[in-house]
């Protein structure tokens, strides 16, 4: 099992999760021209006080035709889900298990801030690719369906002629007067020049109600040479040179 990811939603606190499991490990048994495997998936996570918060519990009854059952083998699997936590430091455990015993977990350890306490914050940053898809998926829940084209991934390695994109937020609190929010992504080379970007500037208008600045993207990788990058994503509002958030992520191009 890889460590899973987490973002912030602007409808509520959640921890979302996209472990990725090893089909080879697994029982699948061959009947009626599928593979078939039933896998426990649960969740769970503690706060530093030793509170327990339940997350999900499924069953994930898989089916695959042969030619996605090839496609498990060589890529793995992945499951979708989701914690609702309010904002903590806290261990998360996932887990899975089919019938004969054989099972899987990780703990990983997250953050959720409180996002509307400072003046501008960022959640976390899904990334997905135009890849993803071939690795089987299993939606027990989908709560970013609606702003990335595929399922989020966990692993950070892409292929070179992939195509990389991003989902992240940025909340802003007490900035009353009109104005606008600078948003980009850089992606950066070992030596810190910027090879590919993308940006938007965004009205204030739009997050007057509540909520956050979407803000998504896509990279293709196809010109880039094999090695080491990083994802610098940042937002920024122009009231008040201090109200700027930013997150780095690192991958790899083979």
């Amino acid at each position: 099992m890889l460590p899973p990811g987490n973002l912030k939603a602007c409808n509520g606190f959640w921890s979302i999760h996209y472990p990725e499991l090893d089909a080879s490990k697994f029982d699948f048994a061959e009947g009626n021209g599928t593979f078939n495997e039933s896998l426990e998936i649960a969740s769970a996570a503690t706060n530093s006080t030793g509170k327990v918060f339940p997350g999900e519990r499924s069953t994930a009854n898989l089916t695959l035709k042969p030619d996605t059952y090839k496609s498990a083998k060589e890529h793995g699997f992945r499951v979708l889900t989701q914690v609702n936590l309010p904002p903590g430091k806290y261990q998360l455990r996932l887990a899975a298990a089919n019938k004969s015993g054989k099972a899987g977990s990780v703990l990983y350890d997250i953050e959720i801030p409180d996002f509307y306490k400072a003046p501008f914050a960022m959640s976390g940053v899904a990334i997905t690719s135009a890849s993803a898809p071939l690795t089987p998926t299993v939606r027990a829940k989908n709560p970013l369906g609606d702003f990335l084209p595929g399922p989020p991934i966990a692993t950070r390695e892409f292929v070179a002629g992939d195509t990389m994109m991003f989902f992240t937020e940025f909340y802003e609190n007490g900035a009353n007067n009109p104005h606008k929010v600078d948003l980009k992504a850089e992606l950066r080379a070992g030596d810190g020049r910027v090879v590919l970007t993308a940006t938007e500037e965004r009205e204030s208008a739009e997050v007057k109600g509540g909520g956050g600045y979407g803000f998504a993207g896509r990279l293709p990788l196809s010109d880039l040479a094999p090695g080491l990058y990083v994802l610098h994503v940042e937002g920024k509002s122009r009231v008040g040179s201090d109200n700027v958030a930013s997150k780095d992520i690192q991958i790899r191009i083979k």
